[in-house]
């Protein structure tokens, strides 16, 4: 068992992470036939589903994938309209065509398919493990804020409420617990006054597995939708906070931006596990262990 609650993250994340490799691969392949690039389908196809009756726009995007230019959604956007399976439903604003509606439909049919022969625990240990998995995601959703429930409230309209079996079930509420933790994180690093970028930045060289504008722009600038420049005015606005620091055009995270960047992933943690209290310690530890057997048995065996 877990010695603190911190380390049910890393559980929560590659157990969804073992189980997305199961299907993601064939969602990606029947994205491709509807025309829609590698890569995108979640962006903002599901999500025009996710939003309904709201429709889909840059701005709602943006509200989670904070560090993605709103200009790349934007264009994305436009490029369901050309494809048939988003229509303008105002300035910015759109709505599932009929044909948008077929494909998220087909997608999701596809998702459960991939999923449907999957059994990485008994059915009685899978059942548990759902079963706590559910109360953790209703105390969630019950929690003061911050932080917010945005994210939470967003994914659980992909709830299948038991029809599509218990794979895609524990595919939902871990979903629904990386969203909350997604507002956790937002709920700790927005207030203080940075960027998408900036924070992205910092939380890479806080990480150590960047270290000059070329890594930056190498991993980002494509997927993100920014300049490289973007990036070089992103460093230099976090080394005038004294949070970065600069030689000879390696850039490395000072003592305060070190200090600050941990203490906000000691803000998530604390918002993302407040309502774990609901659990007894017995609970946790069947948690961790069902958790950890499910993760491995999703994973490939290596050859």
């Amino acid at each position: 068992m877990p010695k603190k609650l911190s380390e049910y993250w890393p559980l929560v994340w590659e157990t969804l992470e073992a189980l997305t490799a199961h299907y993601g691969p064939a969602i990606d392949h029947a994205a491709e036939q509807l025309g829609v690039p590698y890569g995108q389908w979640y962006g903002w196809l599901m999500a025009a589903k996710i939003f309904e009756p709201d429709p889909v726009s840059a701005v709602r995007l943006s509200a989670r994938a904070a560090y993605t230019n709103p200009a790349l959604q934007e264009a994305r956007l436009g490029q369901g309209v050309t494809l048939g399976l988003l229509a303008p439903a105002g300035t910015g604003e759109y709505h599932l065509t009929n044909a948008g509606h077929a494909a998220v439909r087909q997608l999701i049919d596809t998702a459960y398919a991939a999923m449907a022969p999957l059994h990485p625990l008994p059915d009685a240990d899978l059942e548990r493990l759902l079963t706590l998995l559910r109360r953790l995601v209703e105390a969630s959703l019950a929690a003061p804020e911050p932080p917010g429930k945005w994210c939470l409230r967003i994914a659980r309209h992909y709830d299948p409420a038991g029809r599509a079996g218990m794979a895609p079930q524990l595919d939902q509420y871990l979903s629904d617990l990386v969203a909350y933790r997604d507002d956790a994180h937002l709920a700790a690093w927005k207030p203080l006054g940075v960027t998408g970028q900036e924070w992205e930045t910092l939380t890479h060289l806080w990480h150590g597995d960047i270290v000059t504008l070329d890594d930056l722009c190498a991993r980002h600038c494509v997927r993100r939708g920014y300049a490289c420049d973007s990036y070089a005015v992103a460093l230099q606005a976090l080394i005038a906070r004294g949070w970065v620091g600069e030689h000879d055009g390696a850039f490395r995270i000072t003592e305060q931006g070190r200090r600050l960047r941990d203490e906000a992933e000691a803000t998530t943690d604390r918002y993302f596990f407040a309502p774990w209290v609901i659990l007894t310690p017995s609970e946790l530890g069947a948690l961790a262990e069902l958790l950890a057997q499910a993760r491995d048995a999703l994973r490939p065996v290596s050859p």
